[in-house]
């Protein structure tokens, strides 16, 4: 009976298309870096400016059929920076399948909470009067989360010494003072990543991708007749193998996120009917809004990374 069973079993794992020897087969460095699982405490450095500006303009009746161009300008300018700490958790795997190798995915979710430097400044300027300049600023909560997924193909180079895997991506990026989750984007891109084993134990590790950010998922980004959005990610690392399956996990990753948006305009006309105004004194008034964000962020993990 049990010589019957074990041919039929195989048969069975043969019509899925992959067996167990294949899907995970004698593992060079190189593969068995993307075999893991693994924690990390992380340090990260944000350097973001946002910078909104408003602005009405149009003509404006003064009486006898006489009228007068007029102008109001609003900008504020927020910068945010310092460090703060956190953890980052990651998981992947590489395996055969359908007769395809070294196919790939991976997860990975980081978490930072502290205080950065916070400064704001708003300007205020209209026609005939002198500008109005307001600061502040002081050290606030600074809470983010980021949350990503990769998917693709490694090939071997140089008698495995090196893997070259393209991938695509997606994920979710969040922001906040008092909530993880004051403002937030999803994203999804491609890039590549770059492993080589300088030695049986030694793997240096590079990556760089690009992502397009969705709209904000909140809503604040409506009505905006132009934009981009752009995430520009690099980073480098190192993974030593201590024991058979216990690794050693360190690097840094930078990304640069671009949000800006122009020309969210309205135009506005308004008149009296007899002695009451609409809006007052007849006015032809356009309104023009255009904000940008610009985000440099920079963070440091070590950790331990269990291979499987």
């Amino acid at each position: 009976m049990r010589l019957r069973l074990r041919p039929t079993l195989l048969g069975i794992l043969g019509l899925a298309g992959f067996s167990i020897p294949s899907a995970f087969a004698e593992t060079a460095p190189v593969v068995a870096v993307n075999r893991e699982i693994g924690l990390s405490i992380t340090g990260s450095f944000q350097d973001a400016l946002s910078s909104t500006t408003t602005s009405l303009s149009g003509t404006e009746s003064i009486g006898r059929g006489r009228t007068r161009a007029y102008e109001d300008v609003w900008s504020s300018e927020n910068r945010r920076i310092g460090w703060t700490p956190g953890f980052r958790a990651d998981s992947s795997v590489m395996f055969n399948a359908f007769g395809i190798s070294n196919l790939y995915a991976s997860a990975q979710f980081g978490l930072q909470d502290g205080q950065r430097n916070n400064k704001y400044r708003f300007v205020s300027r209209s026609t005939g009067n002198s500008p109005y300049t307001f600061r502040f600023g002081g050290n606030d909560d600074a809470k983010a989360t980021s949350t990503r997924g990769e998917i693709g193909k490694g090939f071997l180079l140089f008698s495995q010494s090196l893997l070259l895997t393209p991938f695509a991506q997606g994920g979710y990026l969040s922001t906040g003072y008092d909530s993880f989750d004051d403002l937030g984007n999803f994203f999804v891109g491609a890039g590549i990543k770059a492993d080589y084993a300088l030695t049986s134990r030694l793997v240096l590790r590079g990556r760089f991708g690009w992502a397009a950010v969705l709209s904000d998922d909140k809503g604040y980004t409506y009505s905006q007749s132009s934009s981009t959005h752009s995430l520009w990610q690099g980073g480098l690392g190192a993974d030593y193998r201590m024991t058979r399956h216990l690794h050693l996990t360190a690097g840094g990753d930078y990304s640069y996120t671009h949000i800006g948006h122009a020309d969210a305009s309205n135009t506005y006309y308004s008149n009296t009917f007899g002695s009451v105004g609409i809006f007052g004194t007849e006015s032809f008034s356009r309104l023009r809004s255009h904000s940008t964000s610009l985000s440099n962020d920079l963070t440091l993990h070590a950790g331990l990374a269990y291979q499987f």
